[in-house]
């Protein structure tokens, strides 16, 4: 018997039973602005799954800085993301239970527990079957350039989405690490290359990304030194491995828009104190790789301080997205900047099973309910946290989920 809607905070003792509508925090158009603005709670219906897609319970959401973009509507809009809906439920991250599966669904049975990754592909084309699904024309971020994303009930995904939930996190551990983590590893093992004794330069250390960077850095054997704004982040990013860290805000090498040639050239000499200070972290030697993700502020930074043929690897720009450098340094010293865009399911696959085997742990900041998912953007665009941010859904309080 179907019921009319489940309550948040509760698991249905029978697996599969659908209600009527769910909640689900949802941005229109029309309100478009901060995030304490753009979100509001609508009921909504049960999207409908395909053949090869999966309905999940959502336990817990993680929240990223994609659904900042969302409710911002820039630097694109939802109804050029997606235009088959007029609505944007969003949420990149989740852990949940498997609700309903599709019928050519093979891997995944209803009540099995999960972890979803982002990465949508056709799954049919020359490029997913045997080059990169992140080649596919039509690959997207769930919950970004889709809607039906993890800030409701019940989401929709396609099955290869899904990875088992370490029995060891909770449900808002394991809703927390997905999109950052898997990033960081697709940017560091794959793209960059990064070797045992690497010097690798992260900024925003004790954020999302950069907390899985540090992590990674240290599991390889490669010398991380994180840039963060304050003296509590700096104890952090040394107590997840790395071997310096910096305050940026004794260094005023953050480039500005409109800047005069007497601000560019302070900019250039506190970027080379900055370089100076790195070297002596790293006995002499500078960066082999910079973990790039904040954009136009470092940028410029980035370019200068990376060694001679050492790489620059970037996925996303939240400082700003239109980037200018003095090229010269890229050319004549031959480094090389690698875009990079979250990861295919064989690396979020690998990458999951270091999580399982407690080899890297997800690094929570704040839980909010399932009623602060627009402060919790907003705390986000704000800048106001350190760690993943996560909103429980159907998770009763924090700490259940754990099964070992």
């Amino acid at each position: 018997m179907a019921l009319r809607q489940i309550p948040l905070g509760q698991v249905p003792q029978e697996i599969g039973v659908l209600p009527d509508s769910m909640k689900a925090w949802v941005i229109r158009e029309e309100r478009h602005g901060e995030p304490q603005k753009a979100f509001q709670v609508e009921d909504m219906p049960i999207p409908e799954i395909g053949a090869t897609e999966v309905l999940v319970l959502v336990m817990a959401a993680g929240v990223n800085y994609n659904n900042v973009w969302a409710a911002l509507g820039r630097p694109v809009k939802i109804s050029q993301l997606h235009k088959d809906v007029d609505h944007h439920i969003g949420g990149s991250d989740a852990a949940g239970i498997v609700w309903k599966v599709g019928r050519e669904v093979k891997r995944w049975k209803t009540g099995e527990e999960v972890v979803i990754h982002c990465n949508q592909s056709c799954g049919q084309c020359p490029e997913c079957n045997g080059l990169d699904p992140l080649a596919c024309s039509q690959q997207k971020i769930w919950g970004y350039e889709t809607s039906w994303g993890s800030f409701a009930q019940f989401t929709k995904v396609q099955a290869q989405q899904l990875l088992p939930k370490p029995k060891h996190l909770t449900w808002e551990e394991a809703a927390s690490y997905a999109l950052v983590y898997l990033t960081a590893y697709r940017m560091l093992i794959d793209r960059a290359d990064m070797k045992p004794g690497d010097n690798v330069l992260v900024w925003g250390a004790a954020g999302g990304l950069g907390s899985f960077a540090i992590q990674l850095c240290k599991l390889v054997g490669a010398n991380a030194i994180g840039v963060v704004s304050s003296e509590a982040k700096m104890k952090l990013v040394m107590k997840l491995g790395a071997i310096g860290a910096i305050n940026r805000k004794e260094y005023d090498f953050a480039r500005q828009p409109h800047e005069t040639l007497e601000q560019v050239q302070k900019r250039m000499v506190e970027t080379r104190r900055l370089g100076k200070t790195l070297r002596g972290m790293w006995k002499g030697r500078d960066a082999d790789i910079v973990f790039e993700h904040v954009g136009q502020q470092t940028f410029p930074a980035s370019v200068l301080l990376a060694k001679t043929f050492g790489k620059i690897v970037i996925c996303g720009a939240t400082s700003g997205y239109d980037l200018d450098f003095d090229v010269r340094y890229l050319w004549m010293r031959q480094k090389q900047i690698l875009g990079s865009h979250f990861c295919n399911a064989y690396e979020a696959n690998r990458a999951n099973q270091l999580i399982i085997e407690k080899k890297i742990k997800p690094v929570l900041g704040k839980v909010f309910p399932f009623e602060g998912c627009a402060e919790a953007h907003q705390v986000m665009y704000e800048n106001r946290h350190s760690g993943n941010l996560v909103v429980l859904v159907q998770a009763s309080s924090t700490g259940t989920g754990r099964k070992a």
